[in-house]
């Protein structure tokens, strides 16, 4: 195992967890605003839709008619928008990113120190991590700009780091 694989394998290791970081917490970052959405149109469903039926209870035609017009354009438009599905793809996708970032800290922090891990062994890890990284990119929502800014913002005040690392 030499020296200049291990240290090409770390500095890879933390592009790869640099990647994670930014991309797990820009995507809880994008869910936020889809699940206030979800709120925002939900709650007036489940409120115009009891004031509905007690409206028609008391054959009041008009506010039941103004009503069920109102829902009907609500509902559209949280069928359409689909937010409840949207803040749950971004978290997904953060959750994932968050887990390839931790297992590939888990690696550089512990495996790596153990002397007797073949250089292939070594190599073929680091590809896994790397492929894991590409499919994620692949196969998530794209993140929007705010949320990436909003990340930058973070990772730079320091509020992404544990204690821990804070120290050293």
């Amino acid at each position: 195992m030499s020296n200049q694989l291990i240290e090409k394998i770390k500095e890879e290791c933390l592009r790869i967890e640099e990647d994670a970081l930014y991309s797990s917490k820009s995507h809880y970052n994008a869910s936020s605003p889809w699940e206030k959405c979800n709120l925002f149109i939900g709650i007036p469903i489940a409120i115009l839709s009891a004031i509905a039926g007690l409206s028609a209870l008391k054959d009041m035609t008009t506010i039941t008619i103004v009503i069920s017009f109102a829902l009907t354009c609500l509902t559209a438009i949280n069928t359409a928008l689909n937010p409840s599905k949207r803040a749950g793809h971004h978290k997904s996708a953060a959750g994932e990113y968050n887990n390839l970032k931790n297992d590939v800290r888990l690696f550089r922090e512990v495996d790596l120190i153990e002397i007797n891990i073949p250089d292939k062994e070594l190599k073929d890890k680091i590809k896994v991590f790397s492929d894991r990284r590409n499919q994620l990119n692949i196969s998530s929502p794209t993140i929007p700009r705010w949320a990436y800014e909003k990340t930058q913002s973070d990772v730079n005040k320091g509020f992404t780091q544990y204690s821990i690392d804070k120290e050293k």
